[in-house]
């Protein structure tokens, strides 16, 4: 299986939509955003090729975890794998920086 790297970026994206359900939402919704992201970064790991190749050039990929966010990740390596950023749907497009 594939080692999973956290970049900066996916850390504090990941936090600041956490930070957002725990203020807006109630627990329950927490937790199922918790239990979404463990499934489909367990996806990705198992299978990363089987999601959508946003930038060919530097093998970014990108995997809906809700909704309102996707999480694009980059297959770096046979044994390795970087999440790049939880990115919300809401936000302007022309913002991500892959």
């Amino acid at each position: 299986m594939r080692a999973v790297n956290w970049t900066e970026e996916a850390k504090s994206t990941f936090n600041s939509n956490l930070n957002y359900l725990h203020a807006e939402w109630n627990a329950k919704v927490v937790s199922d955003f918790l239990d979404r992201v463990d499934y489909v970064v367990e996806l990705i790991q198992t299978n990363p090729n089987s999601f959508l190749l946003v930038n060919s050039e530097k093998n970014v990929r990108r995997c809906v975890v809700t909704k309102q966010i996707s999480l694009y990740f980059k297959i770096v390596s046979k044994d390795r794998i970087d999440l790049i950023t939880f990115w919300n749907t809401y936000q302007n497009p022309e913002k991500l920086k892959l």
